[in-house]
């Protein structure tokens, strides 16, 4: 998920300015939880979360996971007392990721093997 800040109270500010070091790009990942990532020029922000879905319709299952992300991140923010604009989502099927080629049913390639 991915935003930017609209209004950010002094208190909110110095807040996220105290916490930063937690949620810089280098130490965020995907998880059911979430990490929020930003930086202290408080322009864009994003979020990232591990969603797990039970559709069967791959169309189905990437709308349900966009709309619990962009949920979890509204309620995140709402929670922290920031205000968001242009809060938008992308969603990848990890399982389509790690499936390999319908033409390599050997397992993975190791180098010097043919």
């Amino acid at each position: 998920m991915r935003g930017q800040f609209d209004a950010v109270p002094a208190e909110v500010r110095a807040r996220l300015e105290a916490e930063a070091a937690e949620h810089d790009e280098l130490s965020s990942a995907f998880t059911e939880e979430g990490s929020f990532v930003y930086d202290l020029r408080y322009g864009a922000f994003s979020f990232r979360y591990a969603v797990r879905t039970t559709a069967d319709d791959r169309q189905a299952a990437h709308d349900e996971a966009v709309a619990t992300g962009l949920a979890k991140a509204a309620a995140s923010l709402e929670a922290q007392g920031i205000t968001a604009k242009r809060l938008r989502a992308t969603a990848t099927n990890m399982a389509e990721v790690w499936e390999r080629p319908s033409g390599n049913r050997s397992g993975p390639r190791r180098r010097g093997t043919a």
